[in-house]
């Protein structure tokens, strides 16, 4: 299924778009700064500011799409940096050694959490799937016994007609 019409967008406490990735993107990242009540929206289709343009997407784009995703809101390393050397440490931080140790802590970090968020997924995934499974094989089992039971009853039928 195409993700073409799918859309990720943030909005301010007055409706306003602050961010919106790409139509299609299969993952993407952002930062921004601000107060307040925002909004997360997960578009498929039919957006504010389409509704602006007249420009709507074809009805056959907006169907039900399963859309998994994370959200993950987290100081920047440098406000870490400053938070744990203190200000009049920061000073001694040679070469950036422990601003370049926080990133790679950083990095390490999140790319643990998407293993993670990657793991529950597949996890739910497969839950749905096995259900799925078990259904099928459900039907499939009582269509074999109302088979067997018409072959018996076709069978004793015939015996009978015969005598």
């Amino acid at each position: 299924m195409a993700t073409d019409p799918v859309r990720v967008a943030l909005y301010n406490s007055d409706e306003k778009l602050v961010w919106s990735s790409n139509h299609g993107d299969a993952e993407g990242s952002f930062s921004q700064k601000g107060r307040g009540k925002h909004w997360l929206c997960l578009e498929n289709g039919l957006t504010y500011e389409q509704r602006e343009d007249k420009e709507i997407t074809h009805p056959r784009k907006r169907v039900t799409r399963t859309i998994g995703f994370s959200l993950r809101v987290k100081k920047s390393v440098s406000g870490m940096a400053a938070e744990l050397l203190g200000e009049e440490n920061k000073n001694n931080d040679i070469e950036g050694t422990t601003q370049r140790l926080l990133e790679m802590a950083d990095d390490l970090n999140e790319n643990f959490e998407v293993l993670a968020d990657h793991l529950s997924f597949m996890k739910a995934r497969e839950i749905v799937h096995r259900e799925l499974h078990e259904e099928t094989f459900t039907k499939v089992v009582r269509w074999n016994i109302l088979e067997i039971c018409t072959v018996v009853f076709v069978t004793f039928g015939q015996v009978l007609n015969v005598w």
